[in-house]
């Protein structure tokens, strides 16, 4: 039933793993050992992240939004909030969510020795706790191993808090970081915050045609600290607010060979003095303006698990001061700015996302680091078990302070196929055409689907090293997908892509993997990521 103001006498939650105790022995056996491997999220973290309490009025929104808040939580599947008449005259409330299977494994392997090269092991809900726990670890031929370990805890304290822990030891170089937010999970919080700090120590590599990459090693370091909080009511409203924040990048002014044996300085007169060492500190102003409403899908970035998609419009944006702290040696003017449209319906939808950010020069006054990427993209469900999948992406970068460049090797910004692809420029822009069909279930474990798909890159030379103007690299495949349960929005995938002109180094290629993207609309491609400064939010509202 609808809330229409009842009051709430009491919340029953009912946290369920991933598989249910049914079907024949055998299946009953399979979900049972699985049931017993996974540790079943806390019925009090569950409570926590409700928007309602007992005695409270029951209201729509609340419901609704406290369902969205749990369906957004990455340990969990798919979350319901039922009202129910009591004795009372009033309500009582249901709760239900299914587990997404929490285990995180993976790896890989070689027909040489080692024969393992790689291994991941972790858990998305260790104890049922609500925190992410997962280590790495990758053999490296002519280097170091790279172990790494991360650990997030999604409810710090009992408190919708979020506190992660991160530290790497690469191949070469090693980095930390450390982040602990109040995120702003719901228009119904009054504040958000976060602060950071961080450091990073490794090479930077450069494609070049028919040659051996170079690198330029590069140390960052970041730290920053503020919040926001709401004018306006839910659904329509403004976060203003502010933050300090202080970065630091050292590139080395000559470029390194990271070939077999010893790191060796390369003479290359390309790479030699390119980028500029830079201290800064700086004092932020945080807006932004807010006018939508969540819908509930199927099916779009999942074969049937529920997503929450945001309809209307969304800008944040970021305007930062350079100031004499923490030994800043320059003063400059920080821009970024995030834009989000999203219209239609559960059957069509298209939205489109754009992420700029650039810095003016206190001395020459002049516009450098400037960074732009977005994705437009539609939703088209002819049926229930079929969804038209369209997108077109793009990333460019100017005068950028420290090393980039723009790849189809980047497992996300370029078109799948060419991860061996040499071809690199400063500016990017991917079609990707994928129609994905849901096959059916295998009983009570998954969900089964398959997705024949059309990638089409393009790159132009700008003013990155090494750059150049390449023709249309078009790509052509089919993915097979199994979601583990069946609501999952993590489904796994394996793509088989076959360039069409692979003379440009790229070649056939199998890929597994398992992600969400129902959280977020456009995950940045890591070449363009990593050039952002790292000690200001992307945007106030996506605060992790």
């Amino acid at each position: 039933m609808r809330c229409k103001g009842e009051v709430i006498s009491r919340i029953e939650v009912s946290a369920r793993p991933p598989l249910e105790i049914a079907g024949s022995k055998y299946q009953q056996r399979v979900a049972r050992l699985v049931t017993d491997l996974h540790a079943t999220t806390n019925p009090s973290i569950i409570s926590r992240f409700l928007v309602l309490r007992p005695g409270m009025k029951c209201t729509e929104q609340r419901r609704l939004e406290s369902e969205r808040i749990l369906r957004t939580q990455p340990y969990i599947a798919d979350a319901t909030v039922t009202a129910y008449p009591d004795d009372a005259g009033g309500v009582y409330l249901a709760v239900m969510t299914v587990d997404e299977t929490s285990l995180i494994i993976g790896g890989g392997a070689s027909g040489q020795t080692p024969y393992v090269r790689a291994f991941r092991l972790g858990e998305a809900n260790f104890m049922g706790e609500a925190m992410s726990v997962v280590g790495n670890w990758r053999y490296s031929e002519n280097f170091r191993d790279t172990w790494s370990a991360r650990i997030r805890d999604y409810q710090f304290a009992g408190r919708p808090y979020q506190v992660s822990i991160e530290g790497a030891r690469r191949d070469l170089g090693g980095e930390w970081a450390f982040e602990a937010s109040h995120p702003f999970l719901s228009d119904l919080q009054r504040y958000s915050w976060r602060t950071t700090a961080g450091s990073r120590d490794g090479y930077r590599s450069f494609i070049r045609p028919d040659a051996e990459p170079l690198a330029i090693r590069l140390k960052r370091s970041h730290a920053d600290g503020g919040g926001v909080v709401r004018i306006g009511r839910p659904g329509r409203l403004a976060l203003v607010g502010a933050s300090v924040s202080y970065e630091r990048e050292l590139p080395e002014p000559f470029a390194t060979s990271l070939g077999p044996g010893p790191t060796e300085p390369d003479t290359s007169d390309v790479l030699l003095n390119r980028y500029q060492r830079l201290g800064t500190a700086r004092i932020n102003a945080l807006a932004g303006l807010r006018d939508v409403s969540f819908m509930r899908v199927k099916g779009f970035e999942a074969l049937e698990g529920s997503q929450d998609v945001r309809k209307g419009v969304e800008l944040a944006t970021l305007f930062g001061r350079g100031i004499d702290a923490f030994g800043a040696s320059e003063h400059d003017d920080f821009v970024s700015a995030n834009l989000y449209v999203g219209v239609g319906s559960p059957a069509a939808f298209g939205a489109v996302e754009i992420l700029t950010e650039g810095r003016r020069d206190g001395d020459t006054k002049q516009w450098d680091g400037l960074l732009a990427s977005g994705r437009a993209a539609t939703y088209f469900k002819p049926t229930e078990r079929q969804t038209l999948l369209t997108s077109v992406e793009w990333s460019a970068g100017w005068r950028q302070r420290i090393p980039f460049q723009l790849t189809f090797a980047d497992r996300d910004g370029g078109p799948r196929g060419y991860a061996d692809s040499w071809l690199a420029g400063g500016r990017r822009v991917v079609v990707r055409l994928e129609d994905r069909v849901l096959v059916g279930r295998i009983k009570q474990f998954a969900s089964v689907g398959v997705a024949p798909f059309v990638d089409a890159g393009k790159l132009w030379a700008g003013d990155v090293p090494f750059g150049v103007d390449s023709k249309l690299s078009v790509s052509v495949g089919v993915g097979l997908l199994a979601a583990l349960p069946p609501r999952s929005q993590r489904p796994w995938r394996l793509d088989l892509a076959i360039p069409v002109n692979p003379e440009d180094g790229a070649r056939w290629r199998v890929i597994v993997t398992s992600r969400n993207f129902t959280r977020m609309f456009w995950k940045e491609p890591g070449d363009v990521q990593r050039n952002r400064e790292r000690s200001v939010p992307t945007s106030i509202f996506n605060w992790p």
